[in-house]
C-alpha cells in the first residue's frame, strides 16, 4: 500500500475493520463452544470472512485491478475512489456479518431480508463509486 493512500481516516477504517474482524472471529468460537455447533461449520465462517477480507485487502492495495484500467490511468481520484470503495464495501461487509453474529451469540434470529439488505447497501457503494469513476475517466478522456 502506498504511503500517500493512508490517510487518516483510511487508517481508521482500517482498524475499525480489524477489530469488527477479530471480534466476529471470536464470537464465532464463542457462539461454536456454546451451542456445541460442529467445528467445521464455525470454522469455515471464519475462514471464508478471512478470504474476503485479504481479497478486499489486497484490491485495496492495487486499485488499478478494479476496473482492469493501467496504473497510468488509476492516479488521481480515480485511484482515490477505488480504494475508498473498496475501503467502505470492507468495512460495510464486516459489520454487516457482526450483526448476525451478535443476535446469534444473543440467541436473537434474523429476517432472511437481512442479507438483502446488505448486499443492496453494498451495491449501493459499487455503483456509486463507479458511477463517479467512469465520470472521471470520460472528462480525462474527452481532455485529452
Amino acid at each position: 500500500m502506498n504511503k500517500k493512500d493512508l490517510t487518516v481516516p483510511a487508517i481508521l477504517a482500517e482498524a475499525i475493520g480489524i477489530i469488527l474482524g477479530i471480534v466476529y472471529v471470536i464470537m464465532q468460537i464463542y457462539y461454536g463452544i456454546t451451542y456445541k455447533v460442529a467445528p467445521w461449520q464455525f470454522i469455515s465462517n471464519i475462514v471464508g470472512v478471512v478470504l474476503v477480507y485479504v481479497a478486499l485487502t489486497i484490491l485495496s492495495s492495487h486499485p488499478e485491478w478494479i476496473n482492469r484500467l493501467p496504473r497510468e490511468v488509476c492516479v488521481g481520484k480515480v485511484r482515490k475512489y477505488s480504494i475508498r470503495m473498496v475501503r467502505l464495501i470492507k468495512l460495510v461487509f464486516l459489520a454487516g456479518l457482526m450483526i448476525p453474529c451478535v443476535g446469534d451469540v444473543l440467541g436473537i434470529e434474523l429476517k432472511e431480508a437481512y442479507s438483502l439488505i446488505m448486499i443492496a447497501a453494498i451495491l449501493v457503494i459499487a455503483i456509486g463509486y463507479e458511477i463517479k469513476i467512469i465520470e472521471i475517466l470520460r472528462q480525462n478522456h474527452r481532455g485529452s
